[in-house]
């Protein structure tokens, strides 16, 4: 929620919001209807007067965006507002309200949506969808009934025409309900010739690990939908086999052959489940995908043999820095596998990438490097001197986690490194500080709090957090006239945030507040409105990715326009042009966003979360996050279905056309530019 920092970049916001499109002749009354809605939601202020107000509006779409922002606000007083939206003349204020009561996930909303569902007016299939999708995230006794009957067909007051409509949502958001999931009425669906149940049937067996879903998950194993070999493959692993009472060579055997399956969606999720076996009897099967047609295939057999370990996978792995080209990506995996499998043939190798001239490999090759073999404190030591910031970052977060015979000289390293120059390494020195850290520590953490940028400051409220669990006293020792600084309310909201999640206390102490100050104007929300919500057009941008293609997005400026705004700005400073894709899992995400490459970077503020209707079923863009509203730069596209990524992560785009260059994008590619 690093809002000011956001703010005080407004003539560039303004900009882009500006640039985005022609903006049509718009309706005055209808931006100052919207602008404080959009403020109220920022601030997570339910104002009964303007929303009482807002929900009263002649039109449609005020109604429907103070709706979303009572859910999005998160308190649960605004249920009795919700309540009425439920009689709403607009059928999109009725699923609008359906969603924002799962937002809130007050058991005090399910009678009502009960009663409005057994109702004999008409709602649409989305107010339908959405009242399930709000019953699985409030779940309770009443709301787990209601699930059960629509799933199981039969009995309940709702109508049999709307638990017809209501049954896939349904089934699919069954996965929240864990052991409580309606597993016997789900089975049936599992071998229906209708792929739509049967794929979200199999995709909830799978999650919540259904003891009695064993022989249908091998089916799914043979299915011929590739989707739908997906789920499974992805199910099947050692743990769902156990729980199934399932035989483990009938799994490896079914697995195996998924392993060389035409898709290679099915052939990555197979053999991610093998490796969950520790069998390295199956490193044979697996060896001869790192040389698949598929890059991320070859990624996901390296990934698998660290896994499985034994001689025939550590062969294999080393094999691949002897390939002509095997590329960046299979050559960090094998090197990550051979961390796992072989720590003597992983120092066979980590030399070359720790003198390479790309700084990413010789930082990654520092973060491999940590907990594989003691007495390995000169390679960090000699690596605090490297001309690039992100490898002393690396060095001095691999030091610290080498094990406890490191601390004394990782912590020495840490106290010289809060000087360095680069605020990723003096990050990190917070965090590499010894845990039984000394009063003289705890001074230069006061001393460096003092101009401190907001991420220095969070490392170090995370640290003395930690402190204070082992020394309840901490917080009077802190009370000092030198070190009283730290008693002082900062004014950055995200510093309030991180306070109340790593050190209660001393948020306590400071004084909690719900309101957020934003440092945003009324007439910051009227462009933001102007410009992106009332837009006649959604704006567009290309991912150019070297050697990979082009990935076309259409942001979703009306859904998520606070995280679109923020898009736009870092694209037009040219934030991502040359970044590296950080994160790849194979056929799951791709993740951009952080200039470093190693995932631990952020533009310098956050924005809060814009969660809407939208689902990760199709690729979509989402934010990254570290916990609630702590997006900022950092965004992944699903390469497949995740509906366990739906109400977690805003979804601000939705990628076009062709699927083709989003595949092939492997760990370590280049993205060129980012364009409207």
């Amino acid at each position: 929620m690093r809002y000011p920092m956001l703010l005080s970049l407004g003539a560039l916001l303004a900009m882009s919001v500006g640039a985005i499109t022609p903006v049509t002749a718009q309706d005055p009354a209808l931006i100052e209807a919207l602008a404080p809605i959009m403020m109220l939601e920022d601030r997570r202020e339910l104002n009964p007067a303007v929303f009482g107000q807002s929900l009263e509006h002649p039109e449609a779409q005020v109604r429907r965006a103070a709706t979303v922002a009572i859910g999005r606000i998160g308190q649960r007083d605004g249920v009795a507002l919700l309540i009425q939206r439920l009689q709403d003349r607009d059928p999109g204020v009725v699923t609008d309200a359906f969603f924002a009561m799962g937002l809130l996930k007050d058991p005090r909303a399910v009678a009502p949506m009960l009663a409005r569902l057994r109702s004999g007016d008409s709602l649409e299939v989305a107010a339908l969808g959405e009242a399930a999708i709000a019953f699985a995230r409030i779940g309770g006794p009443e709301a787990i009934a209601t699930l059960t009957s629509i799933i199981g067909g039969g009995g309940g007051d709702i109508s049999r025409e709307r638990r017809e409509q209501m049954l896939l949502p349904a089934l699919l958001e069954s996965w929240r309900l864990g052991k409580d999931a309606p597993v016997n009425a789900m089975l049936p669906y599992a071998r229906e010739d209708d792929t739509d149940r049967r794929w979200r049937a199999l995709y909830v067996l799978g999650r919540i690990r259904a003891p009695a879903a064993g022989e249908v998950m091998l089916d799914g194993l043979r299915d011929r939908v590739p989707l739908i070999r997906e789920t499974a493959a992805r199910s099947l692993t050692k743990a769902f086999t156990d729980t199934a009472g399932l035989s483990a060579s009938t799994v490896l055997g079914e697995l195996g052959r998924a392993a060389d399956d035409q898709d290679p969606g099915v052939r990555i999720n197979a053999l991610g489940a093998i490796g969950t076996f520790r069998d390295s009897a199956q490193a044979g099967r697996v060896a001869p995908l790192l040389n698949d047609p598929d890059r991320n295939v070859r990624v996901a057999a390296a990934n698998a043999l660290g896994m499985l370990r034994g001689g025939e996978a550590v062969a294999a792995l080393e094999a691949v820095f002897t390939m002509r080209d095997p590329g960046w990506a299979l050559e960090r995996a094998a090197l990550g596998a051979l961390a796992q499998a072989d720590t003597a043939a992983f120092h066979r190798q980590v030399g070359s990438w720790l003198q390479s001239s790309d700084p990413l490999s010789r930082a990654n090759a520092l973060q491999l490097l940590s907990g594989t073999r003691p007495g390995d404190a000169a390679v960090f030591a000699a690596a605090m001197n490297d001309r690039d910031p992100r490898v002393r970052y690396a060095a001095l977060a691999g030091w610290a986690g080498a094990g406890p015979t490191h601390r004394e000289g990782a912590a020495a390293a840490a106290r010289q490194a809060l000087r360095d120059p680069d605020p990723l390494v003096r990050r990190a020195a917070i965090g590499a500080l010894d845990p039984a850290t000394t009063p003289s520590d705890i001074d230069l953490m006061v001393d460096r709090w003092r101009g401190g940028d907001t991420d220095l400051r969070e490392a170090i409220l995370a640290k003395l957090g930690a402190l204070a669990r082992a020394q309840p006293d901490l917080l009077a020792a802190l009370g000092t006239p030198e070190r009283r600084v730290l008693m002082e309310r900062p004014s950055d909201p995200t510093l309030r945030a991180a306070a109340r999640r790593s050190f209660p206390a001393l948020a306590t102490r400071w004084g909690a507040g719900t309101t957020v100050e934003t440092g945003r104007t009324l007439e910051d929300y009227r462009g933001i409105v102007r410009g992106l919500v009332l837009a006649p057009q959604s704006p567009r941008v290309t991912i150019v990715v070297e050697g990979r293609g082009d990935i076309e997005v259409e942001l979703l400026a009306r859904e998520a326009p606070l995280t679109v705004a923020n898009f736009l700005q870092l694209v037009d400073r040219r934030y991502f042009d040359g970044n590296r894709w950080h994160r790849v899992v194979p056929n799951f995400v791709i993740q951009d966003g952080d200039r470093t490459g190693l995932g631990s970077g952020g533009p310098g503020w956050t924005i809060r979360d814009e969660i809407n209707r939208r689902q990760y079923d199709i690729p979509m863009l989402g934010m990254a996050l570290s916990g609630p509203d702590t997006g900022g730069s950092q965004w992944f596209i699903n390469l497949s279905p995740q509906p366990h990524l739906n109400g977690q992560y805003t979804i601000f785009g939705r990628v076009m056309g062709s699927y083709n260059p989003l595949k092939r994008v492997t760990q370590g590619d280049v993205i060129r530019t980012i364009r409207r």
